[in-house]
């Protein structure tokens, strides 16, 4: 699932997102150093009977595990049921002079689109937004996303992607209510801050967007592209 880069890898967070109905179950993380493999976490998996308006299986696990180089994370599932595994890892790199921390430099990059076509599909299929963000060269912190209805909504849900340029894998849904707008009272708006912790892109993986019923919804990202000082 992810392979540790030649300095390590820490793993912020995984990701265990579910695009089937689930069974009451366990999805396991384990680290393979090529010879032993060793289990770190277990996920307790409820029953859920996905719908329109009802959310498939969904966690984010703040993990903070050190992957030593050449290390692998693994994963499996204790039903046969599918889920999406995403691992957020940094890899370590060193330079040969000291750098500040202070010196890392950022710059805005600020992703919007509008999805409304409506698709029902968790598996990547279908019309799904242009890639809101795109991770830069040496990858961008998400900070937040933020889904702002245009129109009046029925129930139904928008669904985030991320696609590495071959793959498109779901990582979270975000369920609409009915709501009627008008000159007093607001259209939907939901705000996506992976727990307060951000979300790391890597360089050249792209965020997308689907919509479940075919209203229009806008959708912001807040991203910050890392630099460092040559």
């Amino acid at each position: 699932m992810l392979t540790a880069g030649s300095n390590g890898t820490l793993v912020k967070t995984v990701i265990i997102k579910a695009i089937t109905n689930t069974t009451h179950g366990m999805i396991r993380l384990y680290d393979y150093d090529g010879t032993n493999t060793k289990i770190i976490y277990e996920v307790e998996v409820p029953a859920i009977t996905k719908a329109t308006t009802d959310p498939a299986f969904e966690i984010t696990i703040p993990m903070n595990h050190v992957l030593k180089a050449g290390n692998i994370l693994k994963a499996t599932t204790e039903k046969a049921d599918t889920f999406n595994i995403i691992a957020e890892g940094l890899n370590w790199t060193y330079y040969p002079t000291m750098v500040r921390s202070e010196s890392t430099n950022y710059t805005a990059n600020t992703g919007m689109q509008t999805v409304s076509t409506a698709n029902s599909n968790l598996d990547g299929t279908g019309t799904l937004s242009s890639a809101i963000v795109t991770g830069a060269s040496n990858g961008t912190v998400i900070k937040s996303i933020t889904i702002k209805a245009q129109v009046t909504t029925s129930k139904g849900m928008i669904r985030l992607f991320i696609y590495n340029g071959t793959t498109t894998r779901l990582i979270k849904e975000v369920p609409i209510p009915a709501i009627t707008k008008s000159g007093i009272f607001p259209s939907f708006m939901n705000k996506v801050d992976f727990d307060g912790k951000d979300f790391s892109l890597q360089a050249g993986y792209s965020l997308k967007v689907s919509t479940e019923i075919g209203e229009s919804f806008n959708v912001i990202v807040e991203g910050l592209d890392w630099a460092y000082p040559g």
